[in-house]
């Protein structure tokens, strides 16, 4: 399940409350696409998202869309697609607070990555909010518009949008080279 969660918000960009509101029948397996229609609000789960621009479609790709197969298998199609695994309160609705504590913490505490010079780094202590910005990072750097991350993301502002999508390091290397490349072709006219 974890595995399944954090896959859907690193490759969707979804809200925590969206993401754990999610109820299988908004999953289309057919057109590999969910709707976001359904948002645990922390006092239950209420069947409308933030904002009429957050109600939306969204592409799953093909690794995403068999991860949560194999996770709802078994599954109606009115539960939750997340909830709680402890004895006593299975089923509910997912707690941010209970999963960071047990389950996103002590994974990052686990998780390397490899620098620039193939050391091995702890991946820094972010918050489980940080996979939405990862998300509109990954898409912008390879040249998905921020006008398509908007409304991938359910921003009801371009400016919001902006905020998420971090350029990567280096990333101006390509603006310098494309303006080599124009080199010549505007000039100054005395």
């Amino acid at each position: 399940m974890d595995r399944s969660t954090c896959l859907l918000g690193f490759y969707t960009g979804l809200r925590w409350g969206e993401l754990t509101g999610l109820r299988c029948r908004s999953v289309d397996r057919d057109r590999s696409r969910l709707l976001v229609a359904d948002v645990n609000t922390g006092n239950g789960v209420k069947p409308y998202p933030k904002t009429t621009r957050s109600r939306r479609e969204v592409p799953l790709p093909p690794n995403v869309l068999d991860a949560l197969g194999c996770h709802m298998r078994g599954l109606a199609s009115d539960d939750l697609v997340f909830t709680t695994l402890t004895r006593g309160r299975a089923g509910r609705p997912l707690n941010d607070g209970n999963w960071r504590r047990y389950t996103w913490w002590p994974a990052l505490d686990n998780a390397y990555y490899l620098d620039v010079a193939g050391e091995r780094r702890l991946v820094p202590h972010y918050s489980p909010h940080t996979t939405r910005h990862t998300c509109a990072s990954w898409l912008v750097q390879t040249g998905v518009s921020l006008y398509e991350v908007q409304h991938l993301l359910g921003h009801a502002n371009y400016q919001t949008t902006e905020r998420y999508a971090h350029l990567q390091p280096g990333a101006h290397e390509a603006v310098l080279d494309a303006w080599k490349s124009m080199d010549g072709r505007l000039s100054l006219v005395a």
